[in-house]
């Protein structure tokens, strides 16, 4: 599933209108959430003027994209939650629109950061969820798997065992009466290729998606070997996402990795041979909305996990799991440009003497 705020502008609108001769409209908080059957008072608005000085935005009209999630007054702006889901909040005053991100929870409500999981036998790893409650008391969270020959998971933890080739089985996660189901694929690579990721992006751009994985030991221009793990997430044979994890070191065995921060000027000063790929000044991870034209640059504090290295003809295949915040390069200096990212993957690790590649 793909829930992307579509329309970026809207989301950064910040200046992005000031300089063209109209001015801008800014909607704060960026992103808010609520639960079903709360109701929100209108969000903030500023116009800014074409010259960047901050104005009463005067007659606004408030639009929900989907007044099924949520609905709103169109004249007061106010807001109520209707169901599960996210909605892009638009205000227009003066010829302009702007816009922010609504996330809409049940009373009691649970998201599996990981729809999907993929290991490889012998893995283990804790499923990654997230359960918010209106009310108390705290909900009880238990998990749960029918019977299969590939994996197992404990039922107070949910740390998966994985055992054997196989999948996709379900696993279930409980919070009192409520549940949700994922899947478990344990694959078993015999090559180089067939490698598969899968992550959760929330914040105000919010996405979980899967698809091609490869990573390598490559040539940096130091001269010594660089990693990368690549993941992309496909639509009609184009890229539509991609997300990568960068060490200035190989990586040739298991364990935890740091992820570091990357800025957009490191990324960007070298426009022929960006630094941050050809001569990674720490571990750095980013994640791109191609389609949406949405960036973003890793914070310190991710983890890279790394499970397994295993040979296969041709090389290597890795297995493990990572979770990183990043910052949106649209709202880089805003708070609320925040994205947290988990994952999960399976892929093919080979070596490049390519530099830079």
């Amino acid at each position: 599933m793909l829930t992307l705020l579509g329309v970026a502008a809207l989301a950064a609108c910040g200046d992005l209108g000031v300089g063209n001769g109209r001015g801008a409209v800014q909607i704060s908080p960026v992103l808010d959430s609520i639960f079903v059957g709360d109701r929100l008072p209108a969000l903030r608005v500023i116009y800014v003027d074409p010259d960047g000085h901050a104005a009463l935005p005067g007659p606004i009209i408030w639009a929900s994209s989907d007044t099924s999630i949520a609905q709103i007054d169109t004249v007061s702006g106010g807001i109520t939650g209707r169901k599960r889901g996210a909605v892009v909040i638009t205000a227009r005053a003066q010829g302009i629109t702007g816009g922010a991100l609504l996330v809409v929870s049940d009373t009691l409500d649970i998201t599996l950061l990981l729809d999907t999981v993929y290991v490889m036998p012998g893995d283990t790893m804790r499923v990654p969820v997230v359960v918010l409650k209106s009310n108390p008391p705290s909900p009880t969270i238990w998990f749960g798997a029918p019977s299969n020959s590939a994996y197992t998971i404990d039922s107070a933890s949910g740390r998966i065992t994985a055992l054997a080739p196989g999948g996709p089985h379900p696993y279930i996660v409980h919070a009192d009466s409520l549940a949700d189901t994922g899947a478990v694929y344990v694959m078993q690579l015999t090559d180089t290729t067939g490698g598969k990721i899968f992550y959760s992006v929330r914040g105000t751009a919010i996405s979980h998606v899967g698809g091609p994985a490869h990573a390598a030991n490559f040539r940096a221009t130091s001269g010594k070997l660089s990693f990368q793990l690549t993941g992309t997430y496909v639509v009609n044979g184009l890229t539509t996402q991609r997300i990568q994890v960068t060490r200035p070191d190989s990586v040739i065995a298991g364990g935890a990795y740091a992820i570091d921060s990357l800025s957009p000027a490191e990324d960007l000063s070298s426009p022929t041979a960006p630094p941050a790929i050809c001569a990674a000044p720490r571990p750095w991870a980013t994640w791109t909305a191609l389609s949406a034209g949405i960036g973003s640059y890793s914070r310190r504090g991710g983890t890279l996990v790394v499970t397994q290295i295993d040979s296969v003809p041709g090389g290597q295949v890795i297995s493990g799991h990572f979770t990183f915040t990043a910052q949106r390069v649209d709202l880089y200096t805003d708070p609320l440009g925040v994205l947290s990212i988990t994952g999960s993957f399976v892929a093919p690790l080979v070596r490049s003497n390519t530099v830079c590649r």
